[in-house]
């Protein structure tokens, strides 16, 4: 008997690149975590985007990496740690006056002590441990959803590319986005972003035959 085929493991997936999110669709997100007083998932929404670190490195921030006994930083340098990476990479990030604000107010609802880590699930059974990469995608996906934006097209990536496709898209500077995400190559910048891909839809758009 013929062997019964398996389905195509990308079945009904979106794959390729994730899309970063675009500054309507932040902003959107935002004002929705505002009036849900999600405050620790507007901070980590906020953080995650000022510092476009990736999943893994944006759950074991500590509460010392963004603030001291005087306050929240505006500037923080954090050691990324890439699977597979013989050292830990540091990468420097500002902190806006809003994503301070939003931590701010989180820290002082959730009393938090400086070496405890930053984000944590709520209720007593989660609140020793950081958040997992995959409660993050869930908390993610439910800001998607509640923005009434399709999860399938979006990823952690998302997030992570968001401010460093924005700065490059206004002011072509490369090189910045390059110090934002910590790559040891500007190509690897150029293929993480798309920048390529996107001048190149860009140029079609004004060109028709």
């Amino acid at each position: 008997m013929p062997e019964t085929a398996k389905p195509a493991w990308n079945k009904g997936r979106v794959v390729g690149k994730k899309p970063p999110l675009t500054p309507d669709q932040v902003a959107l997100i935002r004002l929705l975590l505002r009036q849900d007083k999600a405050w620790r998932d507007l901070a980590l929404f906020n953080v995650a985007l000022d510092t476009s670190l990736r999943g893994s490195d944006l759950v074991r921030l500590r509460v010392s990496d963004v603030a001291t006994p005087a306050g929240i930083r505006e500037l923080i340098e954090i050691r990324q740690k890439k699977t597979g990476a013989r050292h830990a990479r540091p990468v420097q990030a500002a902190l806006s006056r809003g994503t301070r604000d939003s931590l701010q107010a989180y820290l002082a609802a959730a009393q938090k002590p400086l070496h405890a880590w930053l984000f944590t699930g709520q209720g007593p059974r989660w609140s020793q441990s950081h958040l997992s990469e995959s409660q993050l995608w869930r908390l993610f996906k439910s800001w998607l959803e509640r923005a009434r934006l399709d999860p399938t097209l979006y990823g952690l990536h998302s997030l992570r590319r968001t401010l460093p496709t924005h700065i490059h898209q206004q002011t072509g500077n490369l090189r910045a986005a390059q110090l934002l995400l910590g790559h040891a190559s500007i190509e690897s910048t150029k293929d993480y972003i798309g920048t390529e891909q996107a001048e190149a839809l860009d140029i079609a758009r004004r060109f028709h035959l």
